[in-house]
């Protein structure tokens, strides 16, 4: 398999370079390797940047998405403190499934007030934001001195970006996590290392397939935010 990143996802053959393919993992289907190849690897060159101890408090958004389950997954299997935060009852209920210790529906009003009771006064030290926007800002809202705010990405299409004089009074450090990966993430290598942890039953990919034949309405739910972790198109029988 390959996760090579050429536009031509649709064509019935295609050409990759040697150094990009990986042998799939025994015991690793197809649609699992596929997400971890793409969705993993993303995760796992946040989770290097995010540095997580188990003494963090981390705020996960999206985490009912493809990146923030693996992300929820490695915090709790680390024993830090995991809030998840996600679209409707459904995804929260899917975060809470996963071993978050809070998991919220970030569509409500006050979502934030109610993370900041169930915390009974402790700071959330590390948000992991792939929403931004709205939601974005009231996660910011919600960290300690000296914490952490990294994004990875504005599913809400609103950049929030926090002021510098925000970030000074407050100590806070912020990082855009994907225009780091963007820029000097050795893939190879990531990819390799998401394919392991999930071969090894560490991370759990989060995928919906589709028909190749319903490719139309893949994209629809897709863009309705209508799904859960990865989209897999696999050939119709």
């Amino acid at each position: 398999m390959t996760a090579y990143g050429r536009p031509g996802g649709y064509a019935e053959l295609a050409v990759a370079d040697v150094s990009s393919l990986h042998r799939i993992p025994t015991g690793l289907g197809y649609e699992a390797a596929v997400t971890m190849v793409v969705t993993g690897t993303t995760a796992i060159g946040l989770l290097d940047i995010a540095e997580l101890t188990s003494g963090d408090v981390v705020l996960v958004t999206s985490a009912a998405g493809g990146i923030g389950r693996l992300v929820v997954q490695f915090a709790r299997r680390l024993g830090a403190t995991v809030i998840g935060a996600a679209g409707g009852p459904a995804k929260a209920a899917a975060v809470r499934e996963l071993g978050a210790n809070l998991a919220v529906d970030y569509n409500l009003p006050d979502w934030a007030g109610t993370v900041r009771d169930a915390l009974g006064g402790r700071g959330v030290t590390v948000v992991l934001d792939g929403v931004e926007g709205d939601k974005g800002r009231a996660a910011f809202g919600l960290l300690a001195e000296g914490g952490r705010y990294i994004t990875i990405g504005a599913a809400s299409r609103d950049e929030f970006r926090p002021e510098e004089a925000q970030l000074k009074e407050r100590g806070v450090r912020f990082t855009d996590a994907l225009a780091l990966l963007l820029e000097g993430q050795d893939a190879a290598v990531d990819e390799a290392r998401a394919l392991a942890e999930a071969a090894a039953g560490n991370l759990v990919p989060a995928f919906q397939t589709f028909p190749l034949s319903q490719a139309a309405t893949a994209h629809a739910a897709l863009q309705a935010r209508a799904t859960t972790g990865k989209i897999v198109l696999v050939p119709d029988a």
